[in-house]
């Protein structure tokens, strides 16, 4: 499985990462000190309306546009919602996000390791508080713990290896021994239900510390298609937690492609 950032920006697994992302900082902004946002995998950070890879996939139709064209949105949803809105011409990627969501002194890090993406992050996201890396993202452990001492963590890779699962196990385990405080969200794609489930649980029980999965399933699954996805979360803040149940449900009613929809929230412990 290929999922890089461009050819999938805006789809419904982008929305439903974004939402959640919005979540998990929004829990960070409660407190008045300051956090760093690290990201493994940052892509480009915002990506065009009118890029061909958008027309080439069409997935956007079943993701930011029906975001748009939804009424009746509330928090989370509606605060995604609005930040597509404020820009015509680009689709925020989860380094915009963050941006627009931090404070003076917060701090994002972002890791890419493409070189013509890379450059194309460093000219989306520029400024003050923001240090871009070129580096593969699953030695930006490295980069913890942040002189901040919170954070969120976000593990977004494009999936192109065999090992993928394994590979973030690893990283989950090297970060988490740097910053054990650290909320960590992992992401991944729903094809077998099997092999997300034995992630959840192997993710819990090698870093030692409970998991909050939360997943969102568009249709019911058919041919090895990816059907859903989902975000393996460290560390939950407690009021993400509690507003988690009415978001999922509220993306699902928005993002539902058949009867099969469904979304699930699960609590993994080592």
């Amino acid at each position: 499985m290929h999922y890089q950032h461009r050819y999938h920006a805006g789809n419904f697994a982008d929305v439903f990462k974004h939402v959640l992302l919005i979540g998990l900082l929004d829990a960070l902004n409660a407190k008045p000190a300051p956090w760093a946002f690290l990201d493994t995998h940052a892509g480009a950070g915002r990506y065009r309306w009118d890029d061909e890879a958008l027309a080439r996939t069409g997935e956007v139709e079943g993701g930011a546009r029906r975001m748009l064209a939804a009424e009746g949105l509330t928090g989370w949803l509606a605060r995604y919602a609005s930040r597509v809105r404020d820009d015509p011409f680009m689709l925020p990627g989860s380094p915009a996000i963050a941006d627009t969501m931090r404070r003076q002194d917060d701090r994002l890090m972002l890791c890419e390791n493409a070189p013509a993406v890379v450059e194309t992050l460093r000219a989306e996201m520029r400024g003050p508080g923001i240090a871009v890396h070129q580096r593969d993202g699953y030695g930006a452990w490295a980069l913890l713990p942040p002189a901040e001492k919170r954070g969120l963590v976000l593990v977004d890779p494009a999936f192109e290896a065999r090992d993928e699962l394994d590979q973030m196990l690893t990283f989950a385990r090297q970060a988490v021994g740097r910053f054990a405080h650290g909320i960590y969200a992992f992401w991944y794609p729903v094809k077998s239900q099997h092999s997300v489930d034995r992630f959840a649980r192997r993710l819990a029980q090698q870093v030692g510390r409970d998991v909050l999965d939360a997943r969102l399933h568009i249709e019911a699954p058919r041919d090895g298609r990816m059907c859903g996805c989902g975000l393996a979360i460290l560390n939950p803040p407690w009021a993400f937690a509690q507003a988690l149940p009415d978001a999922l449900r509220a993306l699902q009613a928005v993002l539902a492609q058949d009867r099969g929809a469904a979304h699930h929230i699960e609590h993994h412990t080592p």
